[in-house]
């Protein structure tokens, strides 16, 4: 365990200085035979030991995403707004439920998860910190509340995802943001979208919603996601009242959309206008 965590340490150095990500620690992780909890940020992470590969920087009290937690640290820290529903879609592991579940701003998570193991380290990290407001819900979400293929990479369960190969998929049921979520103005909505290329899918079954309540929209735009959809088809999508901005690696926003790992679409209302100050060239 101790050579884990030097290693997960020289790991994390490597990415900070160089954004190169060494090969490794997933060999290394998959030694893990047993389930533990982890110390993170005074919170207690459930480690399942049959996807241990899935936690990265985690085992040395690092977020694997930095970035993004600095930014909806300040998302939910700075400002008046005190009824945040975080919603996110993707969750693995449960890094953010973690994060947020426990926030005095934010007054709901619901995290979708269909992996079993995955959903299953969730729950367990929901238990284990009482966490009182968090829902977790085990099914994908898509364009359609429809029967869809789910690709479940043994290999590398992170890169799981909806797939149109029948050849690799299995079928499971789908849901919609607009299914999901009513268009309530109780609450004030942040959605994390890391699905592996089905972003733009999920944007499209959440139109009512996302026209009605404007939610702050986080997703993934990297080398993979980008062979599914554009930047300019979630423009087109989400229409004059987004804009895009890159995540940038100190969490902030820019509109320099080289060497993406993260995209932020900030709705055009004033609710989020001190998200301005974020603004970089």
């Amino acid at each position: 365990m101790l050579f884990i965590k030097i290693y997960a340490k020289i790991y994390e150095i490597i990415h900070e200085i160089f954004y190169f990500n060494m090969p490794g620690l997933g060999f290394l992780y998959r030694r893990i035979k047993k389930n533990m909890v982890l110390n993170v940020k005074s919170k207690k992470l459930f480690l399942n030991s049959k996807i241990a590969d899935n936690y990265g920087m985690l085992i040395n009290n690092t977020f694997n995403e930095k970035e993004t937690h600095i930014f909806l640290d300040y998302v939910f820290s700075n400002s008046s707004i005190n009824n945040f529903h975080f919603v996110d879609i993707g969750g693995n592991i449960g890094e953010f439920v973690l994060d947020y579940s426990d926030h005095p701003n934010v007054k709901n998570v619901t995290v979708f998860e269909p992996q079993l193991e995955q959903s299953y380290s969730i729950e367990q990290t929901i238990t284990i910190n009482n966490f009182k407001n968090t829902t977790l819900i085990k099914r994908p979400v898509s364009s359609k509340a429809e029967e869809i293929l789910f690709y479940f990479n043994e290999t590398n369960s992170t890169a799981s995802g909806i797939t149109n190969n029948v050849n690799l998929g299995t079928k499971l049921m789908a849901t919609t943001i607009d299914n999901e979520f009513s268009n309530s103005y109780n609450f004030t909505y942040v959605f994390l979208i890391d699905t592996e290329g089905a972003e733009l899918s999920i944007i499209n079954g959440g139109q009512n919603f996302i026209k009605e309540n404007k939610p702050l929209i986080i997703f993934e735009y990297n080398h993979v996601t980008s062979k599914y959809f554009s930047i300019k088809d979630v423009e087109e999508t989400l229409g004059k009242n987004y804009t895009i901005f890159k995540l940038n690696k100190y969490g902030k926003l820019s509109r320099d959309l080289k060497n993406i790992w993260n995209l932020v679409a900030l709705p055009n209302t004033f609710k989020f206008s001190y998200l301005n100050t974020l603004i970089t060239k």
